[in-house]
């Protein structure tokens, strides 16, 4: 029986890890100054180095060819062939998930109480550390604490989380991280070379994808494709790797993508009828279809950080060229609601194609923006388009409110006849000479500040801006204006907080009140909402301010003998 590929070329000496340099040099350094510790936490997911790199360091510590621990070990020696083998003494693996027990761990205390049979240090490697139970850590504290000096413990977990926070005080934690796709598919290229096995780069691209930052599982899917392809001219292409995998072609994906750019919802379900009658599943295309417009989201934001080749690298840009960043935002909530409703429900066809029907209404929606921008008569044509590639097709705005109607004037009073014998003088007649014009009327005082700003934005027709701003409390500084928001009208501070609603009320504070204001808008929950306050009315009856008005007044002194008589309409 051969071995696989993952286990052939399982690295055998720090200078052969990939994806986990910082964690390497620790190590490294560490071993060099002699600063070794007891305990280690090695956490991270699945097939990216946790055991090989405690192997590795099993391997430092005891090398026979060295007078001491070595950052280099040599691989020829005893210790170190019995480690690669698993077969030493002193190196200990145990698996914790079936050996999760308080007498499990009672029996490892007791191996940890002797020195190592040949070796410098007794090392104990915990895999799947986290399956230990509560009695079993407890039964583990003191022992990892207060170790002898001759024991190394090397805890590793994929959830690091489970551990006791009183484990982890005790332990150095290293964190592995997933492996990038640039070094998995460097790795995958290498290995293929040493194997003898013509590829394409494309498979072995999608190969490294698949493999999801994990060597192990890359290296697991590369053996199955090269047996795969073992027919023919035993070439390892994309075709059959799409076929191993269950996945279609990243053309197909993008045709599907621009038939939703297209906005034809014939096109996208023809498209759409095509990819389901490969037999590929329609949660296999969906899953497709979210890396694609992830792909996208990542393009337009910056092509440097997608982790694909570079021929997809290009045609994703071009596509990303297509859709507005917030379209694409809204297609990823969809298709992931859609991820989820094929795992849990039936009728699989029917929920992918209602959210391909989703995407397209999608393009159609507007953002709070260009609604606000259009409701307050901002959306000019100079006015910034929102965030998205350069030619993406905009919004279509909404039409401008109608203004409300004026009211109408009220009529004029009846004129009453003057007695029998006296002429009758109108105030037109009698009007003085422009030579002896009255003095002017004195300039009414000015109104509330929040009065004024209504004022101004009722004349500019603003009803909806109005309709938000009158929910608030409003409080006038030197040089700006606060809009406090609170209790069931705090959701308006959202809409009022928006750019073009605060520039349409500082314009408003403009033009009523003579001087720029910075608006800003906050919220409390003890905020009630400011009324204007009503002008105050001048003094006296209404006959009483009528005689006081400075062109009756001159009526009254240009006739000596007059009938007067002040009538005022009713209200009603």
């Amino acid at each position: 029986m051969s071995q696989v590929i993952a286990r052939r070329y399982r690295p055998q000496g720090f200078d052969e890890v990939i994806g986990q340099a910082p964690i390497v040099r620790t190590l490294r350094n560490a071993i060099e100054s002699g600063r070794i510790a007891h305990g280690f936490i090695f956490s991270g997911h699945r097939g990216i180095g946790k055991t090989t790199v405690a192997r590795i360091l099993a391997k430092a510590l005891n090398c026979r060819a060295a007078q001491g621990p070595t950052a280099t070990p040599c691989g020829e020696c005893d210790s170190c062939r019995e480690i690669k083998d698993g077969s030493a003494v002193d190196v200990i693996e145990i698996d914790a998930a079936s050996n999760r027990g308080i007498d499990e761990i009672r029996a490892l205390r007791e191996r940890v109480r002797y020195r190592p049979a040949r070796d410098r240090y007794k090392f104990f490697i915990l895999d799947e550390a986290h399956q230990l139970t509560g009695d079993a850590f407890n039964a583990l504290l003191k022992t990892l604490e207060e170790p002898p000096e001759w024991a190394v413990f090397v805890l590793a977990t994929t959830e690091p989380e489970a551990l006791p926070a009183t484990i982890r005080s005790r332990c150095q934690h290293f964190g592995f991280r997933a492996v990038p796709f640039s070094q998995i598919l460097e790795h995958l290229t290498r290995i293929c070379e040493q194997e003898r096995v013509p590829t394409d780069q494309e498979a072995l691209g999608l190969i490294a994808e698949a493999g999801e930052g994990s060597v192990r599982d890359a290296l697991s899917l590369l053996d199955q494709a090269i047996t795969h392809a073992a027919e023919g001219d035993n070439r390892l292409s994309a075709e059959s790797v799409r076929a191993l995998l269950g996945r279609v072609s990243t053309a197909h994906i993008r045709a599907l993508l621009e038939a939703v750019a297209s906005d034809s919802a014939r096109n996208v379900l023809e498209q759409a009828d095509a990819l389901l009658a490969t037999s590929v599943s329609p949660a296999q295309l969906c899953w497709q279809l979210t890396q694609a417009v992830r792909n996208l989201l990542v393009a337009q934001a910056g092509g440097e950080l997608l982790e694909v080749t570079e021929s997809e690298r290009a045609s994703a840009q071009t596509l990303a060229s297509r859709f507005r960043e917030e379209e694409l935002a809204r297609f990823l909530q969809i298709l992931l609601r859609c991820s989820n409703d094929l795992r849990h429900g039936q009728q699989e066809r029917l929920h992918f194609e209602l959210a391909l029907i989703k995407m397209l209404h999608a393009r159609r929606l507007s953002s709070v923006e260009e609604v606000l921008a259009s409701l307050t008569g901002e959306g000019t044509p100079g006015a910034p388009a929102p965030s998205g590639p350069k030619g993406a097709p905009a919004a279509p705005r909404l039409a401008e409110p109608p203004r409300l109607p004026e009211p109408p004037k009220l009529a004029q009073p009846p004129k009453l006849a003057a007695p029998a014998g006296i002429p009758e003088f109108s105030a037109v007649a009698a009007a003085p000479a422009p030579s002896q014009a009255p003095p002017a009327p004195e300039p009414p005082a000015p109104a509330a500040p929040q009065a004024a700003v209504r004022a101004a934005l009722e004349r500019q027709g603003k009803a909806a801006l109005l309709s938000i701003v009158d929910k608030a409390q409003w409080i006038f500084r030197d040089h700006q204006l606060e809009l406090v928001f609170g209790g069931a009208s705090a959701g308006a501070a959202t809409l009022a907080n928006q750019p073009a609603t605060r520039k349409a009320l500082a314009a408003a504070c403009l033009a009523g009140l003579q001087r720029s204001l910075e608006v800003i808008v906050s919220s409390r929950a003890d905020a009630a909402p400011e009324t204007a306050p009503a002008a105050a009315a001048p003094p006296g009856s209404p006959a009483e301010r009528a005689e006081q008005h400075p062109l009756l007044r001159q009526i009254k002194d240009s006739i000596p003998h007059h009938v007067l008589r002040t009538f005022v309409p009713s209200s009603s």
